[in-house]
Formats: C-alpha cells, structure tokens, sequence
C-alpha cells in the first residue's frame, strides 16, 4: 500500500460539497459497512488522523498514517475500497451524512470523557488537521468536524 490515506474527514467533505439532492443517490456497493459499523471507523479515522497530525515532524507521517489506517481496515475486516464505498454512499444523501457525523462526533466525546481527558475548546478544534490524500499520497489540510457540521 504505497498510496497514503486521505483523511477520512477530507473524504467526507468532498462528498458532503458534492451532494445537492435530499435524496439517496447512490445505490447501496457491494460490501457495504452497516451503519453503526461506519460511525466506529469515523470516529476512530478522526482519532488517527489527529494522531498523525500531532506525531513528532521526525516521523514519517505518511508511513503513520498507512499503518494506522492498515490496522484499522485489519480491525474492522474491511477493505480500503469498502470503506471509500461506505463513506460515498452514507454522504451521498445530506441529513445521513450529518447523522453520521454527529453520531461520529457523540463516540468520539465518550471515549474522550471515559479516559477523562478534558474537552478543547471551540476554537482550537477547528484548527484543522494535517492529513494524507489516500489516492494521491499528497499531503493537505482539512477542517475539524465541528467545521464540517455547520
């Protein structure tokens, strides 16, 4: 897997942007990742790419990234094109993009309380995070998922 990953919130947002109907417009790939699946590896992609973004410059943040996201699909048994798939099909309709999203964002804020770290505020959650394209292995940056949601 040379290729990086993208951020799962770049992919997100692309397909969010992209996404004019209120309706369906995808029929459902095959292998799709049930719902309540896909929030669990939202909310962990977010966690990985904050981790990758925070990582020491001394670290290859690419090569990060690719095992992270490797052990993630490992985790879940899923494949990288699963996932693409998944997220396309769940964003292509805009209130079950922003469901997935908030429900993403409730795990994360749980998992943030049961190891009693404390909350960040406003503005520094929109600070964006560095991420990795999965297609192209470039380097860019995308806004936090609070930015996303409004």
């Amino acid at each position: 897997m040379k290729r990086s990953l993208y951020i799962l919130i770049a992919i997100v947002l692309v397909c969010f942007a992209s996404c004019k109907s209120k309706k369906q417009v995808l029929d459902k790939p095959e292998g799709l990742i049930n719902r309540s699946t896909m929030v669990k590896i939202i909310a962990d992609s977010y966690i990985i790419e904050s981790t990758v973004h925070l990582s020491a410059d001394t670290i290859s943040k690419s090569e990060l990234a690719q095992k992270y996201y490797k052990e993630l699909f490992q985790r879940y048994n899923i494949t990288r094109e699963q996932f693409v798939s998944s997220i396309n099909y769940y964003v292509s309709e805009e209130s079950s993009a922003e469901k997935l999203l908030s429900d993403a964002s409730k795990l994360i804020e749980k998992k943030r309380e049961s190891y009693h770290i404390p909350a960040v505020s406003e503005d520094k959650t929109n600070s964006g995070a560095g991420a990795v394209d999965i297609a192209s292995g470039s380097p860019s940056v995308t806004p936090g998922l609070d930015t996303i949601r409004r």
